[in-house]
């Protein structure tokens, strides 16, 4: 366990700047209406197959007669919630050694951030929220059987089995979005709330293809709980599109965030994602943050994925049409 100590974690001043991906979109765009478990294992709904249309070919003489009799039945489908858990270690010194700084300093000037331990279950926090929106997106699923097994949540992408479309190396296209709708209506999913997620990189394809087209890609003038969103208009609907950088390379989904959720699993007392300090073992405070959840993604048939997408930048760049 790495503590935290005045040597390994010096005192700098300055303002601080966070490197790499801190956003959580999927998270964020799902979490409207967040659910509770007091059961690892939850449903995400049960589904059955409807029948399509056909002529009837029955004859008076016939109908004296009652057909055999049909049934319709139903399957469920589950998922678990998962454990999320990190810990912090501080030592006295550090604690008390927070006007020792390192580095350039001018006179007056002083740490950043001046409480270590708020900064590093800070951190934490932060990581953890990273990691619950890889696996919502990417989880792969498993049900533990022993309590030295481990519980995993599906993540969407992994739940998709239905709709899926391989492109083969080639770019995202506008049509092929369009496509991706038709899938999802042809099973009689709803298409008017759909977002797009896709990485950079389609991003840029996506919109060189709609610019060739004659269209483009602008913003969509309203958030989804705080996150901004662009639109592009097909003949199944206007589909929001959102960056979502845990996305595999070459990986893109459509889906629609009202019909998923997250589902909390509390520990009675406490809540979920909680921090408890642990016992004392010498000059120091160690602390732990403890959560379980896992996703709800709905019928997996309403959503869709593309993958085998090309990862080449688009290779021109085509000024707008007025």
């Amino acid at each position: 366990m790495a503590t935290a100590t005045s040597f390994a974690t010096p005192n700098f001043s300055g303002l601080l700047f966070a490197k790499g991906q801190q956003a959580t979109p999927f998270s964020t765009m799902i979490g409207a209406r967040p659910l509770v478990t007091n059961h690892v294992e939850f449903t995400c709904g049960q589904e059955y197959n409807t029948e399509t249309g056909e002529q009837p070919n029955i004859s008076e003489n016939a109908s004296l007669t009652a057909p055999t009799p049909e049934i319709v039945t139903r399957s469920q489908l589950t998922n678990v919630t998962q454990i999320f858990q990190k810990s912090v270690s501080i030592s006295y010194g550090k604690q008390s050694n927070m006007g020792t700084l390192q580095g350039l300093n001018v006179a007056g000037q002083q740490a950043n951030p001046m409480d270590e331990l708020a900064f590093q279950v800070e951190r934490r926090m932060a990581k953890i929220a990273q990691d619950i929106e890889y696996t919502f997106l990417n989880g792969e699923y498993n049900k533990a059987t022993t309590d030295s097994e481990v519980n995993k949540t599906r993540g969407l992408l992994t739940a998709i089995t239905t709709n899926v479309l391989d492109l083969q190396n080639k770019p995202l296209s506008y049509w092929l979005v369009a496509e991706g709708l038709k899938c999802i209506h042809d099973q009689g999913g709803r298409t008017d709330n759909i977002v797009l997620g896709v990485d950079a990189t389609t991003l840029l394809q996506l919109n060189l293809d709609a610019q060739e087209n004659g269209l483009t890609i602008v913003p969509l003038g309203r958030e989804v709980n705080g996150i901004n969103l662009m639109t592009v208009v097909t003949p199944l609907g206007v589909v929001a599109v959102a960056m979502l950088d845990s996305l595999p390379e070459g990986t893109a989904t459509l889906f629609d965030p009202s019909i998923m959720a997250p589902v909390h699993q509390m520990v009675p007392g406490k809540g979920n994602f909680f921090l408890e300090q642990l016992a004392k073992t010498g000059a120091g405070e160690t602390y732990q943050i403890f959560g379980q959840i896992g996703l709800d993604h709905g019928p997996e048939w309403m959503s869709a994925k593309f993958i085998n997408i090309s990862t080449d930048m688009p290779s021109k760049i085509i000024a707008s049409r007025a």
